[in-house]
């Protein structure tokens, strides 16, 4: 049985994509945020998530996932606020920065499993303006995604380019992940 430790409707959607049946638990823990090795973060995240799922679920194979962004040096989560939003995408107006999603995936019991890693792409802006900004924030609720935009709505507004599994950047990288799976269940 795989079980999915976390209640994102997009990385349960891309998670069927690779493997159809399977099972979500929440997992209650506290993130962290910053780091020595800011790609260590979301690793971190990941495994304490899927850790906690699999203590209750020890037969399970279970999958945690944690995305960041990593910019200028930090981490920017999720905005509090639309006007903290604004503020994100518009320090994005015309730079790069890295999405990073860690992965985990434990089994606690019979047949343990420990494995966990990260997947780094990179999204380039456009210069864009306020008004973009706006017409932006009207069309896409971003207050529960990091660095306040989701690439799959309305990306075309604000993103010249991105690099990498386009799956990462949404929340759950499936190429290396599929291989896992089929390995370990």
């Amino acid at each position: 049985m795989l079980i999915l430790a976390s209640e994102s409707p997009r990385r349960r959607e891309l998670l069927k994509r690779v493997y159809p049946e399977f099972e979500i638990r929440s997992a209650d823990v506290t993130e962290i945020s910053a780091g020595a090795d800011l790609f260590s973060v979301p690793v971190q995240n990941a495994a304490a998530k899927a850790m906690k799922v699999a203590q209750a679920h020890p037969d399970a194979l279970v999958l945690g996932a944690d995305t960041v962004i990593i910019f200028d040096g930090k981490i920017i989560g999720k905005p509090r606020d639309i006007e903290d939003a604004k503020r994100i995408l518009l320090g994005f107006s015309g730079r790069e920065h890295s999405v990073v999603t860690g992965v985990a995936l434990v089994r606690m019991g019979k047949n343990p499993v420990r494995v966990s890693y990260f997947e780094e792409s990179k999204v380039k802006f456009k210069a864009i303006g306020e008004s973009v900004v706006t017409g932006y924030l009207e069309r896409v609720q971003v207050l529960d995604k990091a660095g306040a935009y989701a690439i799959q709505e309305h990306g075309n507004m604000i993103i010249e380019y991105s690099t990498g599994e386009l799956e990462n950047i949404i929340g759950l990288p499936l190429e290396k992940l599929a291989t896992l799976i089929n390995k370990y269940l």
